[in-house]
């Protein structure tokens, strides 16, 4: 996920909700404006809609340059129907504020479709102003909160796994892979986080057998959690599960380590990043840590992740962020149904051909359910390798659950 919401804040402030009351009155001269555009002989606008600024800007920047690879192969080969695309980067800071302000930016500058959406608490408030402008087509390529789609608008199609997916998922390794008695949860306060970490109290209460004895949140940003770790020691757990971000993760499980503490530590899919490493090898390599992790871009193995990571590095001299294959996928899908009408740009044929989709990506196989959710795909338990990179020790396949890598 998996870096996917960063702060949640204290929700929409009363600059955004001013924003938010506008939009009926916005909406028709938007939508009109974008139609237009669509069907000029000028550039086709595509909006990035990405966090380039804050503590996950890396991320940002990172989905950024994937879109760009994309979007420079089809311009140096003609465009979409002669016409070239024209990328407009909003950021959104990954929270709710900014997030409705780079929706209202992309609007205003008349964009056919938005590829981007990495926090989920930045994402969601700029869904219901892209709704509100037409439908106006967004391709979804990290958010993972089931709100993102269960609003049922036709203009969502998602590249990325669901919370109430990996929640499953990471339950199923904790009781059955990691045989937890007693399990402690950590988030981080921000919507992803929460929403992870009560997904999993559920599906663990239902599953039975394993007794939840922590619950709590702490406050991101800070250098010393071993407070919060030390009360989880007194707890009894056996395994204490964090649902929040890499950089908290690092400094948790180099105090993890430093403190000697009984318990496992795992992270969910959004606490994947090399800095975890970097923070703390010994902690990494440990084999009571593990990360569930979507699979992700030093992950794949496959012919189509080998040629992305070396265009990447050929292009940007820099490794690819982890979750910037769901970017160029999401990229990719929108391209092709551009490429499928260049005639008909408008929302509403755009959206059809977006949800109808269905080829293989670098992630897998992408095709869409009828709310525009992705179909399952595989999840890992990954850790540290001694050259710093991590890789996986268990795997898990929708149809045969958990299993160590290569059974």
């Amino acid at each position: 996920m998996i870096s996917k919401v960063r702060s949640a804040g204290a929700g929409l402030g009363r600059r955004a909700v001013v924003v938010t009351a506008t939009l009926p009155l916005l909406a028709l001269g938007a939508c009109q404006g974008a139609e237009a555009e669509a069907e000029g002989g000028g550039p086709i606008k595509i909006g990035v809609f990405a966090p380039t600024s804050g503590s996950v800007s890396a991320d940002g920047e990172g989905m950024v340059r994937a879109t760009r690879l994309v979007i420079d192969k089809v311009n140096a080969e003609g465009g979409i129907g002669g016409r070239q695309i024209e990328l407009v980067v909003a950021d959104d800071a990954c929270e709710a504020q900014a997030g409705t302000q780079a929706a209202q930016k992309l609007v205003n500058d008349k964009v056919v479709a938005i590829v981007g959406g990495f926090c989920s608490s930045a994402t969601l408030p700029a869904i219901e102003l892209f709704h509100r402008n037409g439908d106006l087509p967004f391709v979804v390529a990290v958010s993972s909160n089931p709100k993102v789609t269960d609003a049922g608008y036709p203009n969502i199609t998602r590249y990325i796994g669901r919370d109430d997916q990996e929640a499953p998922v990471v339950t199923t390794y904790v009781v059955n892979q990691l045989k937890s008695t007693k399990l402690a949860i950590m988030n981080d306060n921000t919507e992803f986080s929460r929403s992870v970490a009560q997904n999993v109290e559920k599906n663990v209460k239902a599953a039975g057998g394993t007794q939840i004895v922590y619950n709590d949140s702490i406050q991101p940003g800070q250098n010393d959690y071993r407070a919060a770790l030390e009360r989880v020691r007194t707890t009894g757990a056996d395994t204490l599960l964090y649902t929040g971000f890499y950089p908290e993760f690092g400094i948790l499980a180099k105090q993890w380590k430093s403190l000697n503490l009984p318990y496992q530590l795992v992270g969910g899919a959004s606490s994947i990043d090399l800095s975890v490493i970097k923070s703390s090898p010994e902690a990494a390599r440990d084999e009571r840590f593990s990360i569930v992790s979507y699979p992700t871009a030093s992950l794949l193995s496959n012919p189509r992740a080998t040629a992305f990571r070396e265009a990447y590095r050929k292009a940007y001299n820099a490794e690819p962020a982890q979750y910037d294959v769901f970017q160029y996928d999401a990229t990719e899908g929108l391209v092709a149904a551009l490429k499928e009408n260049p005639d008909d740009l408008s929302p509403d044929a755009l959206n059809k051909r977006l949800r109808a989709l269905s080829f293989e990506g670098i992630t897998g196989q992408v095709a869409f359910d009828e709310r525009g959710d992705r179909r399952a795909f595989p999840f890992l338990a990954v850790r540290a390798k001694d050259d710093g990179t991590f890789a996986p020790v268990f795997q898990f396949a929708p149809d045969g659950g958990w299993a160590p890598v290569g059974n």
